[in-house]
């Protein structure tokens, strides 16, 4: 089931949206603290993000900015902003897509099931398969998801890029440096605690498939993936 996130602020138009799309079958989600619209895309991990741009605190420009720069998603937006600039605008922060308010559901869903038949079904392009594989688990560089003959799970871009640097480097420690240098594009600028942040996600999920490995803290230096202790 595919999974679509709903960044609107009006409840009657989010509520609208929801019903009507799960009725073929999609799982939505919409958006309550409009302060954590990006901390929700995270949690949800969704296939789709519809994106109004009026909201409160921060425009949907802003957040379409901050979800491509951890995902590749599609990202449509919805608004009642109908000038060709807005429309310009919103493409080239991130979104795919432009709808205008008032839209005719059906309009809507058409477009959804295209995003979703290009990016993920029938119209993806199918590269050949980048694996990399240690102990019990692979991390498959195209569908973005490490995984066990029990379980997967879906990374994030930044996860990923995490992911496969400790994969290559394996048994070697990466340092926080190198880490920083090679996924953010200015290290000066990232928060001292933000790669701590992504490798407490990563390792959980490492847990959540029961790999047989972990990342282990090198105190002073870096991370280094390791096979657990039988």
């Amino acid at each position: 089931m595919y999974k679509i996130l709903i960044v609107e602020d009006e409840v009657t138009i989010a509520n609208t949206l929801k019903n009507h799309l799960e009725k073929y079958g999609y799982d939505c989600h919409t958006v309550v603290d409009f302060e954590k619209v990006l901390d929700v895309f995270q949690d949800v991990e969704p296939h789709l993000v519809i994106m109004d741009i009026n909201l409160p605190a921060f425009d949907g420009y802003y957040w379409s900015r901050k979800i491509r720069r951890v995902s590749n998603c599609p990202i449509m937006i919805l608004s009642a902003r109908m000038s060709e600039l807005d429309q310009v605008y919103g493409i080239e922060n991130g979104a795919d897509d432009f709808i205008t308010k008032p839209f005719l559901m059906d309009v809507v869903l058409a477009k959804i099931n295209g995003q979703i038949r290009r990016v993920y079904g029938e119209y993806a392009k199918k590269p050949q398969t980048r694996i990399l594989k240690k102990g019990n688990t692979a991390l498959n560089l195209d569908t973005v998801r490490l995984s066990t003959s029990e379980q997967e799970e879906l990374l994030t871009v930044k996860e990923l890029q995490l992911c496969a640097m400790l994969f290559k480097a394996f048994p070697n420690v990466v340092t926080r440096q190198q880490l920083l240098t090679a996924i953010w594009d200015d290290e000066a600028f990232v928060e001292e605690n933000t790669l701590t942040v992504n490798i407490v996600r990563l390792r959980k999920k490492f847990e959540a498939i029961h790999s047989s490995l972990e990342i282990t803290t090198i105190r002073g230096i870096g991370y280094q993936l390791t096979e657990k202790s039988l």
